[in-house]
């Protein structure tokens, strides 16, 4: 019979040991040298990139789309021009109030009264001074415009905005002896009551 053999194998404890110190060392410094290397990189190329930039406009003026840019169609870009200190002058409103008036407006089945303060807005001065000088022609376009009307309407704030306007063209109209109109601009009411 055949006996067999078996290789022998020597223990373990005879068996060379790996020393796992270096290796344990030499992977984080092989890990952060790799990383110092991609960091030095990205900071050359963008260094790069900004010279090039630079160097391909060496002396472009700034532009800044903020304030007052001084250009024309078609030309090309110009430098910024900084606001001015103080700001441009805004005229002042000029507010011609008108008295404080009472008048019947008729209902389908009572007659009910309506009592208005009212306060034009114009545009110019010439205008207030004609509006002041014609004045009763105003109040009485005012009055009839505002008998006119129905209470159901005029206590709602479309009512109110149609009446506004309605007021505003009656009063825009010209005068007698004067060809051309005066220019109101709005109508604010101070005080509106329906009994």
């Amino acid at each position: 019979m055949a006996t067999s053999k078996t290789p022998t194998m020597p223990s373990r404890s005879t068996l060379p040991v790996r020393s796992g110190g270096a290796s344990r060392l030499l992977r984080p410094i092989i890990g952060l040298l790799v990383l110092l290397i991609v960091a030095a990189a990205s900071v050359a190329t963008t260094w790069m990139i900004t010279t090039r930039s630079q160097r391909q406009q060496p002396n472009a003026a700034v532009q800044i789309n903020v304030g007052q840019a001084q250009q024309q169609p078609g030309a090309t870009p110009t430098t910024f021009v900084p606001p001015p200190t103080t700001p441009a002058a805004v005229p002042a409103p000029i507010f011609i109030p008108i008295e404080p008036f009472t008048v019947t407006v008729q209902s389908a089945n009572t007659e009910r009264m309506l009592h208005v303060a009212l306060t034009l807005r114009v545009s110019d001065e010439q205008t207030r001074q004609r509006i002041e000088k014609y004045m009763p022609e105003v109040r009485s376009r005012i009055l009839l415009l505002a008998s006119s009307q129905t209470p159901e309407s005029m206590q709602t704030p479309q009512g109110k905005t149609d009446l506004a306007n309605a007021i505003i063209k009656a009063v825009n109209k010209p005068f007698s002896p004067i060809p051309d109109g005066q220019y109101v601009t709005d109508v604010l009411f101070t005080a509106f009551v329906v009994q």
